[in-house]
């Protein structure tokens, strides 16, 4: 055995033939742990589109959901309003059940929604009227939306259009487009702000879609806009400013109406031309993410080209509402907005009375099974006119629909509607009811054919306007 001492003073004693000594029996001493990797940098604020590595991740799969009117998915539960669009002349549009839920093309940092229909208009009552007038037309309706995907930041933009050709009445030709650009810019994580530029175009007349201007012949109305929103989060609580000014403009109808004031020919639309101004404050308390709660208050002024009426009295208006409501998702087959309000526009013409009422909002989905959806639409809105002698109507309207996927692939559907217009000061009170079904066949995620019914019936306390409709929609539907 063979003694000696280390450098350290320990000894070390080998003994030939000792397997103890043998190298390759040596357990290895423990590997020393290794050094923290370097942190993730965090993303760049915004995304604007340099790689996909700034996008946010989103499903490649079609499967069954629901779609929006715009085209889009439905993400979240429903709004009752759209804080945007919601001033259009335009009725609440229900969602679909669709056995492809879209998912867009993929362009850089953002998906672009795609979709077309071409179909044909059958009606028995084009204009509207007791003694009905048989047309049919050809329809084309494009919708284009194009969405950033970023982890920071959002834009929007987006494009849709209705246009149809009577060949016996090409007075009834719809003529309508709405174009939207929004944007948000998140300050910090719980601080954002929001700008909104819309430019659109809608019509009325006898088949409006807004009770309080039925009455009136067949009209254009421009409508541009500009929202600007700013957005603060303390933990649970929301606080969101909204400001917005809106300018309507309605086409000229060839006849003019001599204003002495101005000595000249004022066109007679241009008299309902005018001007919205609005601020909307918001607050709201989340409890949990799937129950929020919220209070809404909003006033607003509408100002005329012409203050002077035909009738001699002044439009011009200020109004206020107030709503309290609640956001849910108590489970994922049902999910909503509800809220209740009180609403009031009064005239700055004292002989004028204003228009104020209870106010309710609502879009509630039930999803009972993922082929069957049940939605119910409900909307109130204090909507002012120069068609009556009267400031104007709060205009209700309420929908109950139901979708059964059949097979998948075949979809049919049912609703039934109810629009009132009690107008302030004057016993006139517009109604409308209206039911239909609807089918919708499926070849695959990018083409299915539809066939709509539509039964209308407008009834009003002047019996000289009422009429009834019935009308049929076919037509193709290409998306991408």
């Amino acid at each position: 055995m063979n003694r000696s001492v280390t450098s350290d003073g320990v000894f070390n004693t080998q003994t030939p033939g000792n397997l103890a000594n043998d190298p390759a029996l040596t357990p290895a001493p423990p590997a020393l742990p290794a050094l923290p990797a370097a942190p993730t940098p965090p993303p760049p604020l915004g995304g604007l589109g340099d790689g996909d590595d700034q996008a946010v991740d989103v499903a490649r799969e079609q499967g069954p959901g629901i779609t929006m009117p715009a085209g889009t998915p439905l993400v979240g539960a429903p709004r009752a309003s759209d804080n945007v669009l919601d001033n259009r002349p335009v009725l609440p549009e229900r969602t679909r059940l669709d056995p492809y839920m879209p998912i867009g093309m993929k362009l850089g940092s953002f998906l672009l929604y795609a979709e077309t229909e071409v179909g044909t208009i059958l009606t028995d009552n084009v204009l509207g009227t007791p003694i009905p007038r048989s047309d049919y037309a050809l329809e084309f309706a494009p919708n284009l939306v194009l969405q950033s995907n970023w982890t920071r930041h959002s834009f929007t933009a987006s494009f849709e259009a209705d246009r149809s050709w009577y060949k016996e009445f090409p007075v009834e030709d719809t003529k309508t487009y709405a174009a939207a650009l929004r944007g948000r810019l998140d300050i910090m994580r719980s601080s954002s702000l929001e700008l909104d530029l819309t430019k659109s175009q809608t019509q009325e007349g006898r088949n409006s879609v807004s009770l309080v201007d039925i009455a009136g012949f067949r009209t254009s109305i421009q409508q541009e806009g500009i929202n600007a929103a700013a957005e603060h989060t303390f933990n649970r609580l929301t606080l969101r400013v909204q400001g917005a000014v809106t300018d309507y403009h309605y086409g000229d109808a060839g006849l003019g109406i001599f204003d002495p004031v101005l000595d000249t020919i004022i066109p007679q639309q241009d008299i309902r031309d005018y001007r919205e101004d609005e601020l909307r404050l918001r607050a709201s308390y989340e409890f949990n993410p799937r129950l929020t709660t919220y209070v809404e208050g909003e006033i607003s002024r509408e100002e005329y080209e012409q203050p002077i009426a035909v009738s001699g009295i002044t439009r011009d208006s200020n109004g206020f509402a107030a709503l309290s409501g609640v956001t849910f998702a108590f489970s994922d087959a049902l999910s909503g907005d509800i809220n209740f309000g009180w609403g009031e526009q009064t005239s700055i013409d004292d002989s004028v009375g204003p228009i104020e009422g209870l106010l309710l909002n609502a879009n509630v989905i039930w999803q009972p099974t993922p082929m069957t959806l049940v939605e119910f639409i409900a909307r109130s809105q204090v909507s002012t006119t120069t068609l009556v002698d009267s400031l104007g109507a709060i205009d209700r309207f309420y929908e109950l629909s139901l979708q059964q996927a059949i097979w998948r692939y075949l979809v049919l559907g049912t609703f039934v509607s109810y629009e009132i217009a009690d107008y302030a000061a004057t016993p006139q009170v517009d109604q409308r009811f209206s039911t239909g079904a609807s089918a919708e066949c499926y070849f695959n995620p990018y083409m299915s054919v539809y066939t709509e019914y539509d039964y209308r019936d407008f009834f009003s306390n002047n019996e000289f306007d009422d009429f009834t409709e019935n009308r049929v929609r076919i037509g193709m539907r290409i998306r991408r």
